[in-house]
């Protein structure tokens, strides 16, 4: 928060105590910044007298606290106090504004645990999956075990963004540690998915043997793969292979000159790697 540029109101002498995230605030861009952030974690407590104050005494923001003082006194709700302050302040587009607004009515009610699967299922979602994984081991470690379908969804979840790291194994894991949770039957087909991908045939083909009530759930991974095969016929990334068959091809008819069939793999690698940075980027 601190590259975060005064454009609005004053910096604050006296901090404001965020008290979900145990940070002080000193300005409403920072402010801004660190509802948008935590949108999962704010209910009715953001709706406070304590706020619009101090937004009016340190920050010089009179026009605003009075636009949330009104809706203290209405009881008004925590997307409709913190899209006003977002929309004020105008740090953020108003598509933003209109998703923050979404994700706080979506998890109004929810459980503390909930809310903090629902920030870690939005790092998912946003392909940021080196930070979805460290946010459900987080949060994994502090439900109770009683609370069985919610520790098998968080654990599912983390096969899912170790799959999309192509870490098979880990997401292997956590898929078949999720069903033994759960017994949900699509935490073990992604876990025979995943295993799939990276055993060797005969490791699999052992594994089912060893494990025949999988034996059932294994054909419709078989018929998924299989469906796969045909819909990657079509994408960008067959038309990629297809080319660099055709450069190596090419290269080995004229006097062993590959340089193309290289020139095309760097594109692919560079393009791979860009993506990949993309995807665990903080």
């Amino acid at each position: 928060m601190s590259n975060i540029i005064l454009e609005t109101g004053n910096y604050a002498e006296i901090p404001y105590f965020f008290d979900k995230t145990y940070v002080n605030l000193y300005s409403a861009e920072e402010l801004c910044y660190c509802l948008a952030e935590n949108a999962e974690l704010l209910d009715q407590e953001i709706v406070s007298e304590k706020l619009a104050r101090w937004l009016d005494e340190q920050c010089g923001l009179s026009q605003l606290a009075h636009a949330l003082y009104s809706l203290v006194n209405q009881k008004g709700s925590p997307s409709a106090y913190v899209g006003t302050i977002l929309e004020y302040v105008g740090l953020y587009s108003a598509e933003q504004v209109a998703h923050i607004e979404t994700v706080i009515k979506n998890n109004a009610g929810l459980s503390s645990y909930e809310k903090q699967k629902a920030k870690a299922d939005y790092m998912l979602q946003n392909k940021r999956y080196a930070i979805a994984i460290e946010q459900y081991a987080a949060l994994f470690a502090q439900i109770p075990e009683e609370e069985i379908e919610l520790r098998g969804k968080v654990k599912h979840n983390m096969g899912v963004a170790n799959a999309k790291l192509f870490m098979f194994e880990h997401a292997a894991g956590e898929f078949m540690e999720a069903y033994r949770i759960s017994g949900n039957s699509e935490s073990l087909k992604q876990c025979l998915m995943a295993r799939r991908m990276y055993s060797k045939d005969k490791e699999y083909i052992d594994f089912i043997a060893q494990n025949p009530n999988y034996h059932e759930i294994s054909l419709q991974v078989e018929r998924l793969i299989e469906q796969a095969k045909g819909q990657f016929d079509t994408t960008e990334e067959n038309r990629m292979l297809f080319t660099l068959q055709v450069c190596k091809e090419e290269g080995s008819t004229t006097a062993g000159n590959t340089a193309p069939y290289y020139s095309e793999i760097e594109k692919i690698t560079n393009s791979l790697k860009d993506a990949y940075r993309e995807s665990v980027a903080r």
